[in-house]
């Protein structure tokens, strides 16, 4: 019987089947007469090998143990027997035994005749009713006038208490009530299965532990199943499966069902959650180089609050430092399962400021819904506003370098994920691809031919693509190969600097400083190796390859070309939490202490 249909009991079929045989083949293991070609002294027990002689032919052994010692007889001879029965031949017996040890290895004879194979006369289907007799017999393989076979006549009961599953009464029973010779003939009998189809089961309630966040209605909505209505198809298994899949948890035990004096049933759900947040930082070191004499520092923290108010809910806040003068700070609030529903809503506020060229706000409400099985479609609505410091307010080339701008974008996008574990993927793929489009009001100052300075306001309309793959195919013994890429792409009649996409760093082209390259079209791909060490850590080598087109801007030519990192790195999960450290080369670097050194430290709340 499968784990999760351990609450259904019934006679093992084939210990009554075997039982049936007993009865139907009196005397059929007795004490067979052993002839010995060489007297040999019992109490030394050789070990011979055995061969069986099945009704006058020889035959091959019934199973892969085919030696055993010669006063081991009765035992032997038991397994041949009850071989044969499980094939329908309940009158097999044993006729005699030939054991000769005259020569090493010893072998011996057994003699089985198998008489005539019991066939099933009638089968009987007695107390159904939410499932009909007809609808129960199609469903099994076994039938009248074929051999009776333990095996298959289980596997019917399997389906037949599936089917009632499906029916909503889980708590279904189906017992071999009688198996007794047919009137029809000696070698055939009449079988009885018993069906106690149990109540009609309707979820009454779900109880959580005690010192569990997690609402019911969340713990319903996750695994799958709706308080007040029937019970169908339970499948206690798949529900700790599909709930050991969400990151807000990190055990889930198999789920115990009782059912209430009403009929209800109460539904208990053993979880154990995971830390309700993680604080994480990235420190990164930039060698020395042509903009600066000296190496710097860069990093970034990242505050998580995950399932909150035991809905599910997170908030994040990430302040990120960047070469030169340049910070990012980010929020987003989330809620993934909003009024109950496969329905995500997420409010994003991200601010930038580039030294003191310009700032931006980026003010982002997106909303998903998940199909199922790992798909969701998106949509997206979001502003954005741009305003030049004093160094963007600048004159040059007779305009003004960074205008003054506000862009509204709506678009859509579908997301799709299946793989075997979020943390440390061995297996499975994943897509996010988006597409927004919209129109930017720009106003900014220009030096007319006349020498005069005016104020110019134009519209631009603009369109984005961008995406991110990857794939996780296993290799050997906890060996992984990754494959992936991410990208972006602005399409545009005019463009500021302010619209460019940036690349590089620890999260994008590793070997190469943060925000290294600016374009309207950017993309990288990547190869990974990794080496699994436990369920959340691996060591791994990657090799980057970037590709950047930048347009003619102010005072620069327009520009396209290909950017190669390669390097090693570790990710590991200790007692303190999880610690990352990654070291990358690009092929313009002088040496290997020009490396980009990147380390990481995420401890839970």
């Amino acid at each position: 019987m499968s784990s999760h249909r351990r609450h259904v009991v019934y006679p093992t079929v084939g210990a009554v089947l075997l039982a049936v045989a007993g009865l139907l083949a009196t005397g059929g293991l007795r004490r067979a007469g052993a002839q010995t070609a060489v007297s040999k002294s019992n109490a030394e027990a050789p070990t011979v090998q055995w061969r069986l002689v099945l009704d006058g032919e020889r035959a091959p052994w019934p199973d892969t143990v085919s030696t055993a010692s010669v006063d081991r007889l009765q035992t032997v001879g038991r397994r041949v027997l009850q071989h044969l029965r499980r094939k329908g031949y309940y009158y097999a017996t044993l006729d005699s035994a030939t054991v000769d040890t005259s020569a090493p290895p010893g072998s011996a004879r057994l003699h089985v005749r198998r008489g005539p194979q019991v066939r099933i006369g009638a089968l009987r289907i007695e107390g159904d009713s939410a499932v009909s007799a007809d609808e129960l017999r199609a469903l099994m393989d076994t039938d009248e006038g074929e051999p009776l076979r333990p095996d298959r006549l289980e596997a019917d009961i399997q389906a037949l208490l599936d089917r009632y599953e499906e029916a909503g009464r889980p708590l279904a029973q189906i017992r071999v009530a009688e198996t007794r010779l047919s009137k029809e003939g000696p070698s055939t009998l009449r079988v009885t299965l018993r069906v106690r189809e149990g109540p009609e089961l309707w979820l009454k309630r779900i109880d959580v532990p005690d010192d569990a966040r997690t609402t019911p209605a969340l713990l319903a909505h996750l695994a799958g199943v709706k308080v007040g209505a029937p019970l169908r198809n339970y499948d206690p298994e798949a529900i700790r499966r599909r709930l050991q899949e969400h990151a807000i948890f990190q055990s889930v035990d198999a789920p115990r069902l009782r059912v209430a004096a009403d009929g209800g049933a109460v539904l208990r759900i053993p979880v154990e959650e995971a830390s309700p947040g993680a604080f994480d930082f990235v420190l990164g070191y930039l060698p020395p180089s042509q903009a600066r004499d000296s190496g710097q520092l860069v990093g970034s923290g990242h505050l998580l609050l995950k399932h909150l108010f035991g809905g599910g809910r997170r908030a994040e806040f990430t302040l990120d430092r960047r070469p030169g003068q340049t910070s990012v700070f980010d929020v987003a609030l989330s809620d993934p399962y909003l009024f109950g529903l496969p329905l995500r809503l997420e409010g994003h506020f991200r601010g930038e400021q580039r030294d003191s060229t310009y700032g931006e706000r980026v003010y982002q409400l997106e909303g998903g819904y998940r199909l199922g099985n790992g798909l969701e479609v998106t949509a997206t609505l979001s502003r954005e506003a741009v305003r030049p410091g004093p160094a963007g307010a600048r004159l040059r080339n007779d305009r003004q370098q960074i205008p003054r701008s506000t862009t509204l974008f709506y678009g859509v996008g579908v997301r799709y994920q299946e793989v075997d574990q979020t943390r440390n993927p061995r297996r499975g793929f994943s897509l996010d691809l988006r597409l927004a489009q919209g129109r930017k009001q720009r106003r900014f100052q220009r030096i007319t031919a006349g020498g005069d300075t005016t104020r110019i306001a134009n519209s631009v309309r603009q369109e984005r693509l961008q995406g991110r793959i990857r794939t996780y195919l296993p290799l050997f013994s906890r060996q992984v190969f990754a494959v992936g890429g991410e990208g972006s792409m602005l399409l545009s009649r005019d463009f500021d600097r302010s619209d460019l996409f940036r690349l590089g760093g620890a999260t994008s082209l590793r070997g190469y400083d943060e925000d290294r390259f600016l374009g309207t079209v950017v993309a990288r791909g990547l190869i990974e190796y990794r080496l699994q060490l436990d369920r959340a850590s691996y060591a791994h080598a990657f090799f980057d390859l970037g590709y950047v087109a930048r347009p003619a801007l102010e005072a620069t030519t327009a520009t396209r070309g290909w950017h190669p990192g390669y390097g090693l790195g570790v990710r590991l999960q200790t007692a303190i939490g999880r610690v990352s450290a990654t070291y990358a080369l690009n092929p313009e670097v002088q040496s290997p202490a020009d490396g980009r050194v990147h380390l990481g430290l995420s401890v839970g709340l």
